[in-house]
């Protein structure tokens, strides 16, 4: 009889205890979710720009909005920021160019997520490219494309300049007569002999023309805002798609000595030689 009454008063207390584990797991769902939908691409921009008749207010700063805006893009979550942005800029955007992944398009549709794409009469051109996160002749086409529009802007105009995790690939422009594979060459060869990612960016930016700064130097002299969705702890700039919008110092003795370091320097292709060999053009448009 005593194990009966054992078992009977057993029940209620497993009930109870399924009820708050179902309760915990409920929870612990919710705050999920919600941690997703807090970093959303469209999310977050439209938590980062607020549109007041003619002008946006970004991190408390105010832009005049005549019909004067330009937008370009590169990063894995830069669709759904592009398609939210110009949904508040409105006709005040003139044109933009993006850089995102190669079937990323397709993967939103795919998944329900129309909301992050672009609408079919949209001033943003999409570009697609970066196959398995590897720069591609795709990729420096766009980015190509970026530099283009960068650099037709005057002192009148804005540029809004979208950037996350993956820009780097997104955006490859290696410095004449330097060859996208012989960067990529470069590149590899230190990652292999065991650079830090600090070395690698060091050399990455000496010989690309848009990162390091060289994307807001190219745009100068119009205003240049960055909205930038970071994927790397501490949300170092400079290093988040190799720091376009990011002023950096790059000195050529620095660059050989981390190539030299790794015993590099004397397989060096010879665009390779000539661009670190030219007098340092800091602060100029590239």
């Amino acid at each position: 009889m005593a194990r009966v009454l054992s078992l009977f008063r057993l029940q209620p207390f497993l009930a109870v205890a399924s009820k708050r584990k179902l309760s915990m797991d409920s929870r612990a769902r919710g705050v999920f979710a919600a941690a997703v939908e807090a970093v959303q691409s469209d999310t977050v921009v439209r938590q980062s720009i607020e549109r007041k008749e003619d002008c946006v207010i970004i991190d408390g700063h105010k832009f005049t909005l005549k019909h004067n805006l330009h937008l370009v893009g590169f990063g894995k979550a830069v669709l759904g920021m592009a398609a939210e942005a110009e949904r508040i800029v409105g006709d005040h955007l003139v044109k933009g160019i993006i850089s995102v992944p190669h079937g990323i398009q397709q993967t939103m549709k795919q998944h329900g997520k129309d909301h992050l794409l672009l609408k079919e009469n949209s001033r943003i051109k999409v570009m697609e490219g970066a196959k398995h996160n590897l720069p591609d002749a795709d990729a420096e086409k766009a980015a190509e494309g970026i530099k283009q529009l960068a650099s037709e802007l005057t002192e009148k105009d804005l540029l809004l300049v979208l950037i996350s995790g993956g820009g780097s690939a997104l955006l490859p422009a290696p410095i004449p007569p330097i060859s996208l594979q012989e960067k990529l060459d470069v590149t590899r060869k230190l990652a292999g002999a065991g650079a830090t990612i600090q070395e690698l960016n060091t050399v990455r930016r000496a010989l690309s023309s848009l990162k390091g700064g060289g994307l807001a130097h190219c745009a100068h002299p119009a205003q240049v805002i960055a909205l930038i969705l970071s994927d790397v702890i501490g949300d170092p700039l400079d290093l988040i798609a190799s720091g376009p919008t990011v002023q950096s110092d790059i000195w050529p003795e620095e660059v050989l000595s981390v190539l030299e370091r790794y015993k590099l320097l004397n397989s060096l292709p010879a665009s390779v030689k000539d661009v670190l060999e030219r007098p340092n053009t800091q602060g100029t448009k590239r």
